[in-house]
Order: C-alpha cells, then sequence, then structure tokens
C-alpha cells in the first residue's frame, strides 16, 4: 500500500475539509477513548504512580473517571446554578464534553488541511498542538486537572499518548473521507 503524498494537493475545499474532518474527529475520538485504558495500564506497568498522584485531578481515567476534566468542567458549570451532579451524571456530561470537543477539533483540523500544511506529519503536530494546548496548559490554569509537572509519569504515556493515536486517526479518515468526496 503506498501511501499519499502529504504535498500533492488537490484544489482546497473548506466544506470538503470540514466533512471530512468530522468524520475523522468521530472516529479518533472513539479510538482515543479505547486507547486510553490500554496505555494508562501500559505506562502504569512502566512508571508504577503513587497513591497519591492518583488521586489528582485527571490523573487516573480509570479509577476516577469522574475526577477527569470533561467532568471537572461540567461540576464547575452546574455550580453556578447550585447544582451538584452525581457521579453518573458526571461520567454522561463527560462523554458528551469528550465527543463535542474531538469532533470539533477534527473540523476544525479537516478545514485547516485544505487551507494548510497541518497534514504534514499524519495529524501527529496537530495532536501536540492540541494536548499542549488543552492538557499541558489550559486545563491545569483553570484548575480542571493538576499541573502536568505534578502528574505521574504514567499519565504522559496515556494521556499524551492516546492524543497521538487520536491525532493519526483524524488524519488518515479525514485523507480517506476528503479523497472520496473528489
Amino acid at each position: 500500500m503506498t501511501l499519499p503524498n502529504p504535498f500533492d494537493r488537490r484544489r482546497p475545499s473548506v466544506w470538503k475539509g470540514a466533512v471530512a474532518g468530522l468524520a475523522g474527529g468521530l472516529v479518533g475520538t472513539w479510538v482515543k477513548s479505547k486507547a486510553e485504558p490500554v496505555l494508562q495500564e501500559i505506562g502504569e506497568t512502566l512508571f508504577p504512580p503513587t497513591y497519591d498522584e492518583k488521586q489528582r485531578p485527571g490523573a487516573d481515567v480509570e479509577g476516577h473517571p469522574e475526577r477527569m476534566p470533561p467532568a471537572e468542567m461540567a461540576q464547575d458549570v452546574t455550580d453556578a446554578f447550585d447544582v451538584t451532579l452525581s457521579r453518573d451524571q458526571k461520567l454522561t456530561a463527560q462523554g458528551g464534553i469528550h465527543w463535542a470537543f474531538g469532533t470539533s477539533a477534527g473540523v476544525a483540523y479537516g478545514v485547516l488541511a485544505e487551507v494548510s500544511d497541518a497534514e504534514v506529519g499524519y495529524g501527529m503536530p496537530a495532536a501536540a498542538a492540541l494536548f499542549a494546548g488543552t492538557h499541558a496548559s489550559t486545563l491545569p490554569a483553570l484548575g480542571l486537572q493538576a499541573s502536568p509537572a505534578k502528574l505521574p509519569t504514567a499519565w504522559w504515556v496515556w494521556e499524551f499518548g492516546s492524543h497521538m493515536v487520536y491525532g493519526v486517526t483524524v488524519d488518515l479518515v479525514r485523507r480517506g473521507v476528503r479523497r472520496a468526496l473528489g
């Protein structure tokens, strides 16, 4: 199988890029959600975290999913209305936020790939930028996740690793859909 040349440019189409990115974002979000627990197990086998490290917000997707940034965000929003979410409600909200954000990022990537060289690197540079703009900066600044410096080394394996898996998946699906759209 020959991989397509990322420098072989066809006529840009923002709407086709958006549709291709939407498909890539949906598949990428699903794949990321499946990769996180596997990568967490690998990371924690290689770099076992302490009990205290796993208690920090954003540090344990399998053991404390209700303490992941989207669930924390949902609780922060409802706090403004004096509403406390149950664990199940947090997890439901987390799923919606996860899918909305991942799909939206895919659409943005699809559009950018039409009008720039965003697709160079098969989605990995874009995924690294997404990670840097969320988990490595904004989420800790908003208090939705512990600072990366305070999170266990295993966190880097599964969180950064799942972003790389997401980026490659989004790009490959986007390329296939975009090619099918002509």
